[in-house]
């Protein structure tokens, strides 16, 4: 590809670069083109299309040649441009922090869903987030629940500086705690027994299937976010051991699964006291979302 060579347009810059990235195996490689394009300019997508033939000057060519060159070398769209949008609202995200992905999105939702009209009367119902990355889950969540309470835990302390400045950036940080530690060791121990939902987007990743990933994932996400142990189950097992001394009876847990996990979460958080557990499947037509309620004793002496 050579697409600064001379004052090419706005047009046929983006579909020379566009070529160049289909030749690289990216996927919505004009998406990319334009974007890059358009963070370079300053311009929406809108712009770009309507000052098409506008002439690209050297000095943004030579910025534009860099972040082309770094997402041919496969580095992902979202940190070159700095943010990523996810629920219709923006989020800040940076090397070495998880980025999130569209298919999280149904857990949002999913997890919106189980609190119940009874919950959204409470004062402040409350939420745990076990692994939170750039926050999307946990802020998200408290974008769409008026006066839910979150905590969020992950053992990055880059994620968890991020995920503040998101919580600032869309005006909850007065209503999400982050907290930095493995699992849930950080939580404050009044919240056990009290917490109205349990969500988590863990690692799942069988660990020698971590290498085969596409090169954005493999070498540009950090591997505690993607490694789920020898089978990729780990996370789920330390989830429901711990849930019940967390959620409170008649709680739910949320979590997002691999595609071929659906079963053996079913069985994990069944096994755990989980209830009417749904399995719940992405814009893919692929399983993506595991929920359950936590039983009572009352409930287990009914068989649920």
């Amino acid at each position: 590809m050579n697409p600064h060579q001379g004052n090419k347009t706005v047009r046929d810059l983006i579909q020379v670069t566009a070529d160049y990235f289909e030749g690289k195996g990216l996927d919505s490689a004009r998406l990319n083109a334009e974007r890059l394009l358009g963070d370079v300019l300053g311009f929406s997508r809108m712009e770009l299309f309507l000052q098409a033939d506008r002439p690209v000057m050297s000095e943004e060519m030579d910025r534009y040649r860099e972040l082309v060159r770094r997402r041919g070398a496969g580095e992902p769209l979202q940190t070159i441009l700095g943010m990523t949008e996810f629920y219709s609202r923006p989020f800040k995200v940076e090397p070495g922090v998880f980025i999130p992905r569209p298919e999280t999105e149904h857990l949002v939702e999913a997890a919106a869903n189980l609190l119940s009209p009874a919950d959204r009367r409470l004062l402040a119902p409350v939420a745990l987030e076990v692994g939170c990355g750039t926050g999307i889950v946990g802020i998200s969540l408290a974008c769409e629940v008026p006066r839910l309470v979150v905590h969020a835990s992950d053992i990055n302390p880059k994620a968890i500086e991020l995920a503040q400045r998101n919580a600032r950036l869309l005006e909850v940080d007065a209503r999400v705690n982050f907290h930095q530690g493995s699992r849930f060791d950080p939580f404050p121990e009044q919240l056990q027994g009290k917490v109205d939902l349990l969500a988590s987007n863990p690692p799942y990743v069988r660990r020698d299937d971590i290498d085969g990933l596409f090169i954005e994932v493999a070498e540009h996400e950090p591997r505690e976010a993607l490694d789920g142990g020898p089978d990729g189950l780990v996370f789920y097992r330390a989830l429901a051991a711990e849930m019940g001394r967390w959620v409170r009876p008649g709680g739910h847990i949320i979590v997002e699964i691999g595609a071929d996990q659906a079963d053996e979460v079913i069985a994990i958080l069944a096994a755990s006291g989980g209830l009417d557990i749904q399995v719940l499947k992405d814009y893919s037509d692929r399983d993506r979302v595991v929920s359950a309620r936590l039983g009572d004793a009352e409930s287990k002496l009914q068989g649920g």
